[in-house]
């Protein structure tokens, strides 16, 4: 609570169900919508339908790969309720104009703050600015404790209404710490009375242990981090076709992933992106580099928008009626999210998953920037080996 300036924040067992605890504690349900960027990872969206929520994509800046307020606009709909950007990557999104389309339409501003731990927005951290955010700790995150998540808000009846969901919906704010008894620490006395839907996203001790651990070095491991990354941008800078993700200057990445644009105009290569992209992941990973795409399609063309089967008989997607129906539908266009695709197409994941940038020392990151420079002066070869 205290590294992400916020007043509450609950462990979840995992950051997906952190997700989910700001759309139920929020009060948004069954006919809600609720917009999130079509450059994300699924859970996002899953989220939102795990509580009966209807998740309507938008397009993201290219450059940034965080979600565009301009198509945020274009998605609202009469039935939307909040407005959940991520800060994909560890880059905060724009929050000064998501905020303030947030207060226009009369909207709630939750933060899929899953990468991003330490990330600042105008000199704060990311994660409680608002209604409501959620971390991940899962394997390959910057603060991991192998799984679990972390729910935070700054507002008391919402955090309320999360301690609500995430122990059945039972009332334990009633608990007396003071009958606490560690040896029968299973033996509480909270009222049993479910108030409302919930379910057990509570994390465990051990989580809990390990999570306190690393928050510890985070900090330093996060500041190494960040002078890798500019180490790394320093040596790629001026290569012809290749950029490292755009960071605005009035927010600072914890650098969860490390997205590379690839132009083959640029450098010289007679190669459609596509083409380019995939020969350069085979020279890289010929080289030794971690190297990886992360996602490959926008979120709105998998298989389980396109049938919109959900949970049967087309909930929640038919909860609002349908208008919503056709609304929905319409949105999982995959071909509306032009800069999502060429995002995908043009653009490579420095590190991976197993092997991420926070993990890295300094020396690997500059054998990785020396391999980058060997394939980037043999980048003419590429074109025959594409061909292969």
């Amino acid at each position: 609570a205290e590294y992400a300036g916020a007043k509450h924040a609950l462990l979840t067992h995992c950051g997906t169900s952190s997700l989910q605890l700001m759309v139920a504690a929020a009060g948004i349900g069954s006919g809600d919508e609720v917009i999130v960027p079509a450059y994300t990872f699924v859970a996002t969206a899953l989220a939102c339908l795990q509580e009966g929520v209807v998740p309507i994509f938008a397009d993201v800046d290219e450059k940034t790969g965080l979600i565009d307020p301009a198509s945020v606009e274009a998605a609202i709909s009469p039935r939307t309720r909040a407005i959940m950007p991520v800060h994909v990557h560890g880059c905060p999104a724009d929050l000064d104009r998501l905020g303030a389309l947030a207060e226009k339409h009369h909207l709630l501003l939750l933060e899929d703050a899953a990468q991003a731990h330490g990330a600042t927005f105008q000199g704060k951290p990311v994660g409680a600015l608002f209604a409501a955010g959620g971390f991940s700790l899962q394997s390959s995150k910057n603060l991991s404790a192998g799984e679990g998540g972390i729910f935070v808000t700054n507002d008391d009846e919402i955090a309320e209404q999360a301690l609500r969901v995430r122990v059945f919906g039972q009332d334990v704010i009633a608990d007396d710490a003071r009958h606490f008894d560690p040896v029968r620490p299973l033996d509480g006395h909270r009222g049993l009375d479910s108030l409302r839907i919930g379910s057990m996203y509570r994390g465990n001790e051990m989580m809990a242990a390990f999570a306190r651990s690393q928050l510890g070095r985070l900090p330093q491991l996060t500041a190494r981090a960040q002078d890798n990354f500019a180490r790394l941008s320093h040596s790629l800078t001026g290569l012809p076709g290749a950029a490292l993700q755009k960071i605005p200057g009035d927010r600072t990445s914890v650098h969860h992933k490390v997205r590379l644009w690839l132009d083959p105009v640029e450098a010289g290569v007679r190669l459609s992106p596509v083409a380019f992209r995939n020969v350069v992941i085979q020279a890289l990973r010929a080289e030794g580099v971690e190297v990886v795409l992360w996602q490959n399609e926008p979120v709105p063309s998998q298989t389980l928008f396109q049938k919109m089967e959900g949970f049967g008989k087309g909930a929640p997607w038919s909860a609002a009626g349908p208008e919503a129906v056709a609304f929905a539908r319409a949105n999982y266009d995959p071909a509306r999210y032009g800069a999502t695709r060429r995002l995908l197409d043009r653009s490579i994941v420095l590190f991976s998953q197993s092997c991420p940038l926070i993990a890295q020392s300094e020396d690997v990151v500059s054998r990785t920037a020396e391999a980058f420079h060997k394939v980037w002066r043999h980048r003419a070869a590429l074109e025959t080996a594409s061909q292969a």
